[in-house]
């Protein structure tokens, strides 16, 4: 009888310890395929990106054969290029390319981040004015002319310096007025953006007003972006710009993960919210005005290219920082060949070229989402 009971128990036992085990072996098989997938996803963006970059190069005015592309990006493998497709290759080309796969890939990270730590699928990196910011300053620059007021050496720079101290001054403003006692208040930081975006936008309409048609014209271009004289001085110091608050970013993936869920219950895990959200929002007002300062705003990448990644891959950011910053350099560099191309030998404002290849994705993962819907 007691070996009876003895071998009941036991059974009931392993029924009662077996489902969750299976439920965890089932759940670690699930993370495991899922994260296979996203291995494959990133990888196959990045050989897309890489094959887009090189079509780019072979692109614009003056055709460069894809064979003369290898061989000057390989010397002494096969036969280089003649001197002058070699002058443009270096000179104009790989830096534009560069550059455009740059600023897209930090402008899609910051509207991720913005996304993430307002929980608002509206929010990008306009929101707390680094983009108007730029722009009024920008603006300000060229309807004043204060370039002969200064050494000659800052007056080919001038307007990206403009740019750049407007950008980081007016998230700055937007910053101190959504800071409580409490700390820094995310509903708040959105309405005080709005504000001052509002604010923003009434001093550029002002400008717009007594500026004559020529410079007019030049703030409108300026406004919707171009990469156009785009130099290696500029991806130097770019590239630079975007290192640091990237690397950071990164660093609290897995903090603004948990705190996708709720500030308090992320606080009660143990996460500083306060001091992980004032650190990434000052990282994404950098990043902005790096990326904006030399090619003026372009639109669109921050605030939709996180939701396309978001529907393939899901808000985790330890995945959707990669994947976003693959397919905003994607899509900027795509966008920027395709404006350099359409109207030779003028150019297109990149910034309408990026909505006008973003939107009907975005459309159609969207009605693709409807048909299947899952929760992202």
């Amino acid at each position: 009888m007691s070996e009876l009971s003895t071998s009941t128990l036991s059974q009931q036992d392993a029924l009662s310890i077996s489902p969750p085990a299976q439920l965890q072996a089932q759940l670690r098989s699930q993370l495991s395929l899922r994260a296979r997938s996203q291995r494959r996803l990133i990888q196959g963006l990045m050989l897309l990106l890489l094959l887009v970059m090189l079509w780019s190069l072979t692109q614009g005015a003056m055709k460069i054969a894809f064979a003369d592309v290898i061989a000057s990006l390989l010397p002494g493998i096969t036969a280089g290029p003649d001197g002058f497709s070699q002058q443009v290759m270096w000179d104009i080309r790989l830096p534009r390319v560069l550059l455009t796969a740059i600023t897209g890939a930090g402008l899609a990270v910051c509207g991720a981040v913005m996304q993430g730590i307002c929980r608002n699928p509206l929010a990008d990196p306009g929101l707390i004015g680094v983009s108007s910011g730029a722009a009024l300053f920008a603006a300000m620059v060229m309807v004043f002319d204060i370039s002969h007021f200064l050494p000659a050496l800052l007056q080919p720079v001038l307007i990206s310096l403009a740019a750049f101290i407007g950008a980081l001054l007016v998230s700055q403003l937007v910053f101190q007025l959504a800071h409580t006692a409490f700390g820094l208040n995310t509903l708040l930081l959105i309405l005080a953006g709005v504000a001052i975006n509002a604010l923003v936008g009434t001093i550029m309409g002002l400008l717009a007003f007594i500026a004559d048609d020529g410079t007019l014209r030049l703030i409108t271009f300026w406004s919707m972006g171009s990469y156009a004289g785009s130099n290696w001085t500029q991806v130097l110091l770019v590239g630079l710009g975007v290192s640091a608050p990237l690397l950071l970013l990164w660093r609290y993936r897995s903090a603004l993960t948990l705190m996708l869920g709720g500030e308090q219950d992320a606080q009660n895990l143990g996460v500083p919210v306060q001091k992980i959200k004032r650190v990434s929002l000052l990282c994404v007002a950098l990043l902005t005005a790096v990326c904006v300062c030399f090619t003026g705003i372009v639109g669109f990448v921050g605030l939709v290219t996180p939701h396309i990644c978001r529907l393939l891959t899901g808000p985790d950011l330890r995945s959707l920082i990669p994947l976003s910053a693959l397919a905003g350099a994607l899509l900027v560099t795509s966008a920027d060949t395709l404006a350099r191309i359409l109207i030779i030998p003028a150019e297109l404002p990149v910034g309408l070229v990026t909505s006008m290849l973003g939107v009907p994705f975005f459309l159609y993962l969207l009605l693709q989402y409807r048909r299947s819907p899952r929760h992202v």
